[in-house]
Parts: C-alpha cells; structure tokens; sequence
C-alpha cells in the first residue's frame, strides 16, 4: 500500500486509475447512504474523485486513502444537502436467491431491523454505516466525519445498544 501511496502522491495516473476502480463502488454506495438520490451520488463521488487527485498532497494527514477520499465524499454531500435543503430518509433494499419462505422471514426481519435503525439519529446511522457497512475502523471514522477518536467510539456503543433495545421491541 506504501508504493500506491506514494505513486498517487506523485500523481501516477495508472495508480488513481486503478485506486479509482477499487472504490468507486464503495465510494457510491456512502454517498447513496447519505443522499438517497442516486445521480446525486455518482456526480458527488465523482467530483470527491477529482478532489482527491488535485489535492493529494493532503494523503499525509489521513491513516488511509479511503478514509481520506471518504471524507471528501462526507463533506461534499453534507454540503449537497445543505446547499439544497433536503430531507433525507433511510429506505435500504437487498435482495436474496434463497427459498420463498426465508425470504419473507428475512425480508420481515430487514424491516424490523431498518426501522429501528432509521429512529437512530442521523449522526448514529452515519457512524453505524461507516462502522458496519463500510468496515472502517474507529480511527478512519473520526477522519471521515472529523470527530475525535473517543467519541466516535462513545457514539458506536451508544448506538449498538440503542438499535438492540429498538430491535428487540419488536
């Protein structure tokens, strides 16, 4: 990872090519989490993309290269968001190949389970998706949504024990 840090520092453009290959997808499902708008998402990502580029010499200030370019991608769609004065709300869908029974139990339990996720605060479901979703560590959290280390995990504990207690009213 040390050589691609340093290829992308010096702007390799086979290095970002590739770098951009690897994340776009996960690059597009943060941005969807947030905006729920699609097209929103992909032009936001893309422009994080060309954020990361031009201003790569930042790399240094940040544990990793997703976290640097997920930072990006949390700072332009919060300001998306405010610069269109949006609602956002939380409506996740997955899909199954297993048998017509496990799917409606599965698809009941999804449910249950985003609804008690969507009555976390949006602070809680951001940290919980980093966390969870997007398998970030704690330290790459807190660069992300630029929140210290200590209350990134305050916030995770909180919010795991809140989606429990929510979960199991139902």
């Amino acid at each position: 990872m040390d050589e691609q840090l340093q290829l992308l520092k010096d702007g390799n453009e086979e290095a970002f090519e590739e770098f951009v290959l690897k994340y776009r997808k996960e690059a597009v499902n943060f941005a969807l989490n947030i905006l729920k708008d699609y097209y929103a998402a992909e032009d936001i990502v893309q422009d994080s993309f060309a954020i990361f580029y031009v201003y790569r010499e930042r790399l240094k200030n940040y544990s990793t290269l997703k976290s640097y370019l997920f930072s990006i991608i949390h700072n332009k769609s919060v300001d998306y968001i405010r610069k269109n004065n949006r609602n956002i709300y939380t409506n996740y869908d997955t899909s199954s190949t297993i048998s017509p029974e496990e799917i409606v139990i599965n698809k009941e339990k999804e449910e249950n389970f985003m609804k008690s996720f969507n009555k976390l605060d949006e602070n809680q479901k951001n940290i919980l998706y980093l966390y969870a979703f997007q398998q970030m560590s704690y330290k790459e959290i807190s660069e992300v949504l630029e929140m210290s280390l200590a209350k990134v995990k305050i916030t995770i504990f909180r919010a795991r024990k809140k989606l429990k207690a929510l979960y199991a009213e139902k």
